[in-house]
């Protein structure tokens, strides 16, 4: 694996190294069309997973040198892993990618003026803990939910506009194209 953020390795010796038997596979943020696609959904199998990934999502979207209210960041882990989990075990193959993840934080309306207001996602924790014998905990309460995806302190929101608000940019994370075994990241 060799990491190429400004694209110059792989324009002077791509071509090389394919002839020599390397498998080229390329992950471009810049330009989408010239990228395979990548679901890092796709690597999550248990719960432990989902605390990595988590991890990694806020420590690399929070930008540089804020750090937000501890209260804040803990509250966006959980948010983010609960939902995580949702997509995870209770949805649909199709629907493991983290396009579902950004429309299940975009879909989280709170109304400060209806405290039994229940968004989409509400319903569906909702739904999850009539199914479920042993509830812990429950989910959904009163909107405090939505309040932490609206405070989050990392840059999860501007991430999700640059890479979901435009059809080209939204298809490369919702299907797996490159086949990653180990991901190791520094923390």
């Amino acid at each position: 694996m060799c990491v190429d953020p400004k694209g110059g390795v792989l324009s002077q010796v791509g071509s090389f190294l394919q002839r020599r038997g390397y498998r080229i596979k390329v992950f471009n943020s810049i330009d989408f069309t010239k990228s395979m696609h990548y679901n890092p959904l796709a690597y999550i199998k248990n719960e432990a997973d989902i605390l990595k990934f988590v991890d990694a999502l806020i420590s690399n979207t929070k930008g540089e040198g804020k750090e937000g209210d501890p209260f804040w960041t803990k509250a966006e882990t959980l948010l983010y892993c609960a939902l995580i989990a949702y997509i995870i075990f209770e949805g649909p193959a199709e629907d493991r990618n983290m396009n579902t993840l950004v429309d299940m934080i975009s879909g989280m309306e709170v109304k400060e003026d209806d405290e039994d207001f229940m968004n989409a996602v509400d319903y569906m924790f909702a739904g999850l803990e009539k199914r479920t014998v042993n509830t812990a905990t429950s989910i959904s309460a009163g909107g405090t939910i939505s309040l932490i995806a609206a405070n989050n302190s990392s840059g999860i929101a501007q991430l999700s506009y640059v890479c979901f608000s435009f059809p080209t940019s939204a298809t490369i994370f919702s299907i797996n194209s490159i086949i990653v075994w180990l991901i190791s990241c520094a923390m």
